[in-house]
C-alpha cells in the first residue's frame, strides 16, 4: 500500500486518463451502435431525425474526450476538500496534497468498475444507454432504473459495492498518513467525506426534482 500511495500523483493521473479514455473510445465504437440509439431515443427524437441526431452525438463525443481529465479530477478534488476541511477542524495531520493523493489513488476503484461494466456489456449486450450508464453492483442495478423515480437514481447508484470499497481505501490511506488505526481513520472518513457525499446527494436530488 505504501508503494502505491507514494507513486507520483501526476504519473498516476496520466495513466488513469489514458485507460479511461481508451475504454471510453471502446464503448463509443463497440457498445453505442446505431441500434442502441434508436432503442433509447427513437420515441423521443423521431425516426426521421435519428440519423442526424446520431451524427451530432458522435461529433460531440470526439470533443468529449478533451474534457475527461477535468471530469476525472472532480471527485478526487471534492473528496480532498472534505478530508482537508475535516482535518483542519479536528486538528488532524493531513494536508490538502496528501488528501488529494489519497482521494486520487482510492478513485481507481471506480475506474475498475467502469472497465468491468464496459467489458460486461460488450459481451452480453445492452438494451439501452441507461443500462450501460448504471453502476454495477449498486442498488439501482439490482432494482432497475425503470422501477424508481428519477430523483432516486443517483442516491441508489451511490449505494454500491464499489462505493463501500472506496470508503475502505480512503480509510486505509488516511491511516497511513495520520499514523492512526483503521477504525479511527474510518470514523474520520465517515464524518468528513461521508457528510460531503450526503450533501452532494441531497443537492442532486433537489436539482433532479426541479428538472423532472
Amino acid at each position: 500500500m505504501n508503494k502505491y500511495l507514494n507513486f507520483p500523483p501526476l504519473y498516476f493521473f496520466c495513466i488513469y486518463c489514458m485507460i479511461f479514455i481508451g475504454y471510453s473510445i471502446m464503448a463509443n465504437y463497440i457498445l453505442f451502435d446505431d441500434a442502441l440509439y434508436y432503442d433509447t431515443f427513437g420515441d423521443i427524437v423521431g425516426a426521421e431525425r435519428m440519423e442526424q441526431f446520431i451524427e451530432q452525438t458522435r461529433f460531440y463525443q470526439k470533443f468529449g474526450y478533451l474534457f475527461i481529465p477535468f471530469l476525472l479530477l472532480l471527485r478526487p478534488f471534492y473528496t480532498a476538500m472534505c478530508l482537508t476541511t475535516g482535518a483542519l477542524l479536528s486538528e488532524q495531520n493531513l494536508k490538502f496534497g496528501q488528501s488529494f493523493n489519497v482521494a486520487l489513488k482510492a478513485d481507481a476503484i471506480f475506474l475498475l468498475e467502469v472497465m468491468i461494466r464496459i467489458n460486461y456489456f460488450s459481451i452480453v449486450g445492452a438494451d439501452s444507454l441507461q443500462d450501460i450508464n448504471t453502476p454495477l453492483f449498486s442498488l439501482i442495478h439490482w432494482i432497475g432504473t425503470d422501477s424508481v423515480q428519477p430523483f432516486l437514481a443517483y442516491p441508489m447508484g451511490v449505494l454500491s459495492v464499489f462505493e463501500l470499497t472506496y470508503w475502505i481505501l480512503l480509510s486505509i490511506f488516511v491511516s497511513i498518513y495520520t499514523k492512526k488505526n483503521f477504525w479511527r481513520s474510518l470514523w474520520f472518513v465517515i464524518t468528513t467525506y461521508g457528510i460531503g457525499l450526503l450533501l452532494l446527494v441531497i443537492a442532486v436530488i433537489y436539482i433532479t426534482t426541479l428538472l423532472f
